[in-house]
């Protein structure tokens, strides 16, 4: 039977294992070697691509829907229909939510150029615990993702959504200052200033 169902002799509405895309042309067969891809069944989504994604099937090769005759092949990277004479190309994935597409937030609070490292110096300790000088070091991204890493015990990480986020968590009041450590001399006052 399985002989059989490889010829596709066996013809039915719908192939229950979805593997109805057969290869009747392979780029990689030479002579009497039947190459890598030669009589074989695919599925479609063995051949779909992801929006942006280039193909690692090779450019040239042709299979063939072993129900409806529908022929598809690559070319310089892209999935084309032949027998439509059509490009398929997955469209972006757009999130909806109550019938209505997301829009994504952005989390640009902060107008940044590039990334860019950063030290905390703190003035006065009003929880006893950190001390002060330079208590922690991070860094900006440019979508303004800020992360932390405290230079004293117990050495955590954090990660906020901007450096205005940073400083609402520790700049105790003012008792604080973020100073970058590279790039233009700015501190998070001038910072906030361009924000608004």
């Amino acid at each position: 039977m399985i002989g059989r169902f490889c010829r596709g002799e066996i013809r039915t509405k719908r192939d229950i294992n979805g593997y109805n895309l057969k290869v009747i042309v392979d780029p990689t067969r030479l002579g009497d070697d039947p190459g890598l891809f030669y009589g074989g069944l695919f599925r479609m989504i063995d051949l779909r691509l992801d929006r942006d994604e280039i193909s690692t099937w090779p450019d040239g090769i042709v299979f063939e829907h072993t129900l409806t005759g529908q022929q598809f092949t690559y070319k310089e990277g892209k999935l084309f229909d032949l027998t439509n004479n059509l490009w398929l190309v997955r469209k972006p994935r757009i999130r909806m939510k109550r019938g209505k597409a997301m829009k994504k937030r952005s989390r640009h609070h902060i107008p940044m150029s590039q990334m860019r490292r950063f030290i905390l110096v703190r003035e006065q300790d009003v929880t006893g615990v950190s001390g002060t000088g330079v208590v922690a070091e991070g860094a900006v991204f440019t979508d303004g993702l800020s992360v932390i890493h405290w230079l004293r015990e117990p050495y955590a990480m954090g990660v906020y959504q901007s450096l205005k986020d940073v400083m609402d968590v520790h700049g105790h009041e003012g008792g604080t200052e973020l100073q970058f450590i590279d790039g233009e001399d700015r501190t998070m006052k001038h910072l906030e200033g361009e924000a608004q």
